[in-house]
């Protein structure tokens, strides 16, 4: 193929791309920092907008997307922050394979969270684990909210685990930065 066959062979393949290719999903003048935090642009922009930097919901009115920062991985799971009570922050690993939300005795301390009962939960390694349980108001991490939800308390962990009792009604995406809540 000589050069003039190359050439209007790639204005031919550039003239089919679409030109009205949008990236941005939200509205306002915005842009994400390195470890997924949208901020607010609006002075920069002329909007006077204000834009929540905890979560960004997208104009897709068929369903709503809640982003949230991963702080860092712990062995490649993502950690969040993640609201209790309205008033206790706390980081907690988001556990696709936990059936239920799990806190630390630490968390269970800070909370004031008094256990009601006892169940046995199976672990990945098939092996039984009882487990004290108890209920908190509210679990919020990015706009999306649970509350009085059932937890479970486990003395050997370091780090708490957001299961899916929490985010049952959302479909979630783990990218390289934000974890998506997607309602169903």
């Amino acid at each position: 193929m000589n050069k003039l066959s190359q050439s209007l062979l790639l204005s031919l393949v550039l003239s089919l791309i679409p030109s009205n290719i949008s990236a941005q999903q939200n509205s306002g003048c915005f842009m994400v920092d390195s470890t997924g935090n949208p901020l607010d642009l609006g002075h920069l922009c002329g909007s006077s907008e204000v834009r929540s930097i905890k979560s960004v919901r997208s104009n897709n009115t068929e369903s709503d997307v809640f982003v949230v920062p991963i702080k860092r991985r712990q062995g490649g799971t993502p950690v969040i922050d993640v609201r209790f009570n309205d008033r206790h922050v706390f980081e907690m690993l988001v556990d696709t394979g936990a059936t239920w939300t799990v806190i630390t005795t630490p968390m269970a301390k800070a909370l004031k969270v008094r256990p009601r009962q006892k169940l046995t939960f199976q672990t990945p390694s098939n092996s039984s684990v009882e487990f004290d349980v108890a209920q908190v108001a509210s679990v919020e991490t990015g706009g999306v909210v649970s509350e009085d939800l059932d937890i479970a308390i486990a003395p050997t962990l370091d780090i708490g685990l957001l299961g899916q009792n929490f985010y049952q009604m959302y479909d979630i995406t783990i990218k390289y930065n934000v974890v998506e809540f997607r309602s169903r």
